[in-house]
């Protein structure tokens, strides 16, 4: 007579007993990857978006830039009224043959204090102010001036001019920054959130 049945479990070949039944075996969950699951999706918040994102930062920093030293120029005192010099000529001296002779009451009441005021200073310079400022293409090219019988080299060393361009810059560019950074962050982001969705998701098929 033959011992119990061995049910869903059998002898092996070395007398001990071999457990057959399957339906005890657990299929192991599969790991989450924590990468996008579209390829498209993929390629676009991993490639398109960083690639995107480092050109707006690249053009938003000189523009942020320009915008911000048109506000604050004035305030710093970045720009303002040109600068003359003056140079003593001697007897007979001229700086090229193309300089010009420009009689002094010709100047402006602007350009003549600022002219005084240059031949005083120990330095031959002086500031004039823009708005008297009638004889600015001569002043640039240079011009012979006598003053109480003594010729000088009077030039424009200056024109520590303003930089014309719209205030909108400034936001436009540092708006274009903070966008771009997010453009960068979006690849390790999105990472995290898909690990995080799919073991959410692996948690629920339990």
């Amino acid at each position: 007579m033959s011992g119990d049945d061995g049910g869903p479990s059998d002898r092996s070949d070395d007398g001990g007993w071999r457990d057959t039944d399957t339906g005890s075996d657990t299929a192991e969950d599969p790991l989450a990857t924590g990468e996008p699951t579209e390829s498209e999706e993929s390629y676009l918040l991993t490639y398109a978006a960083p690639f995107l994102g480092v050109l707006l930062i690249a053009s938003g920093i000189p523009i942020a830039l320009v915008g911000g030293y048109v506000v604050m120029q004035d305030t710093l005192g970045l720009c303002g009224d040109p600068d003359i010099e003056v140079r003593a000529l001697e007897d007979g001296e001229r700086p090229a043959s193309t300089v010009e002779d420009l009689e002094y009451d010709n100047l402006s009441e602007t350009e003549q204090r600022a002219l005084r005021e240059a031949i005083d200073s120990p330095l031959e310079e002086a500031t004039v102010d823009g708005e008297g400022l009638k004889n600015e293409a001569a002043l640039l090219e240079g011009v012979v001036v006598e003053v109480d019988g003594q010729e000088y080299y009077v030039r424009i060393a200056s024109l520590n001019s303003c930089l014309e361009a719209e205030p909108l810059l400034f936001p436009i560019g540092s708006v274009a920054i903070l966008v771009g950074i997010a453009g960068v962050l979006t690849p390790p982001i999105y990472r995290k959130m898909a690990g995080f969705e799919e073991r959410i998701q692996r948690d629920r098929g339990r």
